[in-house]
């Protein structure tokens, strides 16, 4: 590679330079044509292992497949086009090659100063395989030549140096396009050092930089909007983020580079047409070079590009404004309600503003032609929601929307959780949204149960959404007793195995409310020579309901 010597680090703990690295690429590629493998699917968890496997198979022109997850049409999508897993990690998985394993006994030819070159230009294909947020899972096929100009344009427009000091970390998959490209391929142009694992916690994030001289941070707006950017001072490491996955909110942005004194650079694209756009404040995206934009007849956005196949056509509807362009939303995010053309992207801005909401999804209800809203509460909107009821919270949320949207814009369906169940590419599943919408929640939200042959215990959460809390009582929404005893009566059913008669309840006490969004335990002692069985409900050491269930005969 070009930005690489032979001791070039690739990756630190435990170091791996470039030399080595080379080498076991090429000893895989050997390996790769002696097997007569055409096609893998990989799962691995280290950034490097994953890199080293690239230009293996690209070497030895093996197609690599990407499942974005481990679901059963993953395994079988993988089962249908690929020889066998390529893994680094313990997952169950069939046909399981070891990445270490692989190859290690091939011997190649190793000269003085050795730093081998790879073809850039390589037609070998990957298989990204999208997780189907919008309901409908497909593949999107690349070649190693596309990566490797989308990865070339992006070094060359970002402001970073080509510095095998720097390294690059992310807290992003390395299964999907944007880690891919940006935190394995780029740095690879840059002759950066990659991190090896995925940072989940902001803890981890502080720690790889404690134990980097230069970082980029390669992230999302999910998880760059959960740290405390003022409370939580990162180390001097840290020389830039690069952010995708959807725009990050202006305020974020914001308390970032107040916070880092460095580059916050946002990138616009897709899976489908890799990186289009850049832009390195709260304003207009800027065009990538080696591209060509313009818009169809609903003004979304198309690209044509030299890592791209021909033009594609994005959903994105967009405003062109001197040297770039504003992102107003999906083609199927800009709704007509009445005669109204209506942004739900400008909607959901416009409640994350408020002091309730954590996280929000707007989308036209499955059944009604009106807006639903699914909203994450923070805290303090928990509280509320507590402490004043439903009612109370839908219409603060509605008097917020009201003050820059037409009537026609406030959702009239609204659905609340503590938080929305977005995927490692911060997206909405669509087919959740409409489940959401439209079924009724009889249920707490369950954890697996322990048990033994006379203790049984099980813990739960109280779902906001409960249908009991709507109007029990509309201003202090509670669990009605009731409600517990139809829940205990049916824990007593799973854990016997059959269906109980009670002849009696002795010693029933309600001693406490349960309430919205509690998180309780539930407790049961069988006592078969009495043919009884207690119980207690309790949230905290607060106990909520107990008493003794007598059996008949």
């Amino acid at each position: 590679m070009p930005n690489y010597t032979e001791h070039s680090l690739i990756a630190t703990q435990p170091d791996w330079r470039y030399g080595d690295f080379a080498y076991k690429a090429l000893q895989m590629a050997q390996a790769f044509k002696q097997q007569n493998v055409k096609s893998i699917a990989v799962w691995l968890e280290d950034g490097a292992n994953l890199a080293c496997t690239l230009l293996a198979a690209w070497q030895a022109d093996v197609r690599v497949l990407f499942p974005p997850n481990l679901t059963e049409e993953s395994l079988e999508w993988v089962a249908q086009h690929a020889q066998f897993w390529l893994c680094d990690n313990e997952a169950t998985l069939p046909s399981k090659v070891s990445f270490d394993a692989f190859g290690q006994d091939r011997v190649i030819l190793k000269e003085e100063k050795f730093a081998p070159h790879f073809d850039r230009n390589a037609q070998t294909e990957i298989w990204l395989k999208t997780s189907g947020s919008t309901g409908e899972a497909k593949t999107i096929v690349k070649t190693a030549q596309q990566m490797w100009r989308s990865a070339q344009v992006l070094a060359d427009a970002l402001p970073f140096p080509a510095d095998n000091q720097w390294r690059a970390i992310s807290t992003v998959s390395i299964q999907h396009v944007y880690g891919l490209t940006v935190h394995i391929m780029m740095a690879l142009v840059l002759g950066w050092q990659i991190g090896r694992k995925q940072l989940f916690y902001p803890e981890c994030i502080k720690s790889a930089l404690n134990q980097s001289e230069n970082a980029v941070l390669v992230s999302s707006p999910a998880m760059l909007s959960s740290i405390a950017w003022d409370k939580m001072a990162m180390p001097e490491s840290l020389q830039g983020v690069v952010s995708s996955g959807g725009a990050l909110a202006d305020d974020v942005s914001t308390q970032i580079r107040t916070a880092i004194h460095a580059p916050v650079v946002e990138i616009y694209g897709s899976t489908e047409t890799g990186p289009i756009a850049i832009r390195d404040d709260i304003h207009l995206w800027q065009r990538l070079p080696k591209s060509q934009l313009g818009q169809d007849e609903q003004d979304a956005l198309w690209i044509e590009a030299d890592w791209i196949s021909g033009r594609e056509q994005t959903a994105d509807v967009v405003e062109f404004e001197g040297s770039g362009f504003r992102l107003l939303g999906r083609c199927d995010r800009i709704v007509k309600i009445g005669d109204k053309r209506t942004s739900l992207v400008s909607i959901e801005r416009q409640l994350l503003q408020h002091p309730f909401v954590e996280d929000c999804y707007i989308a036209r209800h499955p059944e009604q032609n009106r807006l639903a809203a699914w909203v994450g509460l923070t805290e303090v909107g928990i509280n509320a929601f507590r402490e004043q009821g439903r009612r109370a919270v839908i219409a603060q949320l509605k008097q917020a929307v009201a003050a820059n949207q037409d009537k026609s814009a406030i959702p009239r369906f609204w659905r609340f959780t503590d938080k929305l169940p977005r995927n490692s590419q911060s997206k909405i599943n669509k087919l959740a949204f409409n489940q959401v919408c439209v079924e009724t929640v009889l249920d707490p939200i369950w954890s697996a149960p322990a048990c033994d042959q006379n203790q049984y215990v099980i813990k739960g959460k109280v779902p906001l959404e409960l249908r009991f809390l709507k109007d029990h009582f509309a201003e202090f929404p509670l669990v009605p007793g009731v409600i517990e005893l139809q829940w205990i009566s049916e824990k007593m059913q799973d854990f016997l195995g059959y269906s109980p008669t009670f002849s009696s309840i002795d010693r029933l006490k309600f001693q406490h409310f349960l309430r919205p969004n509690d998180e309780f335990e539930l407790s049961l002692t069988w006592q078969p020579e009495k043919r009884r069985m207690a119980f207690q409900l309790k949230v905290a050491e607060k106990t909520c309901c107990s008493g003794v269930a007598i059996l008949t005969e």
